[in-house]
């Protein structure tokens, strides 16, 4: 019933079922299937970061690719910088505007429905695990090893 894809992986617990995503875009189509076979009865809490562990800390840095229309442009850069993104490349033009960048997936965390607040639903997210940095202070309580 749960797509098989390199992106996902899906475990089972005594709380439920832990579904694994390399990002939220990720999580969407099993979330929805759940949805759609169990209605109410689905329980989602919200994603946590997997902070790696072993002699130091690491956490996920995810790479991105915005494309959106040029009067979004600015805004879509501006949120990109409040969540710590380093922006590798942006450029904007009388037809588009696109962004990519590489951000902690910690401040990523609420992105997909942030951008389709800010270009109304138009905006387009590409996004994929870029690599592991060390982290400097302690992943917040509760989170995910």
């Amino acid at each position: 019933m749960l797509p098989h894809e390199d992106s996902t992986a899906f475990e089972p617990g005594p709380s439920g079922l832990l579904i694994a995503a390399e990002s939220e875009i990720a999580l969407e189509r099993p979330v929805r299937r759940l949805k759609e076979a169990y209605g109410d009865m689905v329980r989602i809490g919200p994603p946590k970061v997997r902070y790696r562990h072993g002699e130091r800390v690491e956490q996920p840095i995810m790479g991105l690719r915005v494309l959106c229309s040029p009067e979004h442009y600015e805004a879509v850069r501006e949120d990109l910088r409040l969540r710590r993104a380093a922006i590798m490349d942006a450029e904007a033009t009388s037809r588009f505007g696109i962004v990519r960048a590489c951000a902690p997936l910690a401040t990523l965390l609420g992105y997909p429905d942030a951008l389709a607040r800010i270009t109304g639903g138009r905006g387009q997210l590409v996004m994929w695990l870029s690599h592991y940095e060390q982290l400097d202070d302690p992943p917040p309580a509760g989170a995910a090893a």
